[in-house]
């Protein structure tokens, strides 16, 4: 069949707010994007955008006061998961949504050991016996690349390494094999090899299980080796999205062209690399109009960019920007986005 499948994850117009001491802020604002089954779709932008916030609300992660939901759908297999309760979400935490964790040192319990927290989530969705479950979770580790497993079952967190404690997130995170793994940073603590290697087994697990992956990273090459779609986000708004050939090859939005730009290029004979000015906005301060153009190389004073917010615009098919100054493609403003796949789905 030649007909596209639906999405497996669609965010629609998605708006995280938090009440402080100083008053509301909105970190994260009408934000759109979707994972179809089989697809890895990677969030990029700097520290402070908004990725992590967005990708925790997906599981409802988020302590709740303070954080609240003034708008958008959560929808993952058609439920809207900001409509389930906590006893629902509980049953697709770690079974059909799992996450990776950006630090594993506060991820992992120091009193269990790394067995009883890999098994704990196995024998909750699974079901499996004790020893079933003690296999399982060996074999997971095995899968990361750690050698002895039955030995480490029975390490605490903090008789391992940094590195071998992203390993163990990892593997408790595809012991289940989930339909969506949300990975936040997964080869942060991880030297070249090792990352590698964990790179491929996400790899291959998707293609046996079709399972989808969001992609949350800092690093440019991951992103082309691994992703079909990116999603570029600043200051909690997306700013381009598309496919990942179209973001390298055809960046529009002057943000996106600084990220690429920022890359180190073999052959490059220069004496720094390009820098971004300036820094990311906090949520309590965010300018008005286009949130970028206090630091747009291209705004040029322009009042439009410093009054009015840009439209998410498909300015080519599959290629969405939200620039005033994008390139002059017939454009038409648009609240929720689809990405031109670069797979064929059945």
């Amino acid at each position: 069949m030649s007909e596209q499948s639906k999405p497996l994850l669609d965010v629609r117009n998605l708006a995280i707010a938090f009440q402080t001491d100083s008053g509301m802020i909105r970190p994260v604002d009408d934000v759109s994007f979707n994972i179809y089954p089989g697809q890895t779709l990677s969030l990029v932008g700097e520290s402070g955008c908004g990725k992590s916030i967005s990708a925790m609300s997906i599981l409802r992660l988020l302590p709740s006061p303070p954080a609240t939901y003034p708008s958008g759908q959560i929808l993952f297999e058609d439920e809207d998961l900001l409509c389930a309760d906590e006893s629902r979400m509980q049953k697709i935490r770690g079974s059909r949504i799992a996450m990776i964790f950006q630090e594993p040192m506060t991820s992992l319990n120091p009193v269990f050991t790394v067995g009883e927290q890999i098994i704990e989530a196995i024998t909750l969705h699974q079901h499996v016996n004790s020893r079933q479950a003690r296999d399982i979770a060996a074999q997971a580790l095995a899968d990361v690349g750690i050698a002895d497993p039955l030995r480490r079952l029975a390490d605490y967190p903090h008789q391992i390494s940094g590195g071998m404690r992203q390993r163990v997130m990892i593997a408790m995170a595809l012991s289940c094999r989930p339909r969506l793994l949300i990975a936040d940073e997964p080869t942060t603590a991880l030297d070249v090899t090792i990352q590698a290697q964990i790179l491929e087994l996400l790899r291959k697990l998707q293609e046996e299980t079709n399972m989808a992956i969001l992609l949350i990273t800092h690093d440019l090459g991951v992103v082309a080796e691994n992703s079909d779609a990116v999603a570029v986000m600043y200051a909690g708004k997306i700013v381009e999205y598309a496919p990942v050939e179209e973001i390298f090859d055809r960046p529009q939005h002057p943000y996106t062209q600084g990220l690429l730009a920022s890359v180190p290029k073999l052959g490059q004979d220069v004496e720094r690399l390009h820098t971004i000015e300036g820094t990311v906005p906090p949520p309590s301060n965010f300018p008005t109009g286009c949130r970028f153009h206090p630091r747009c190389p291209s705004m040029q004073g322009d009042p439009q960019c410093r009054n009015v917010i840009p439209n998410l615009r498909e300015n080519l098919p599959g290629h969405w920007c939200a620039c005033h100054h994008a390139e002059n493609y017939p454009t038409a403003p648009a609240t929720h986005p689809t990405v031109a796949h670069t797979r064929q789905y059945s």
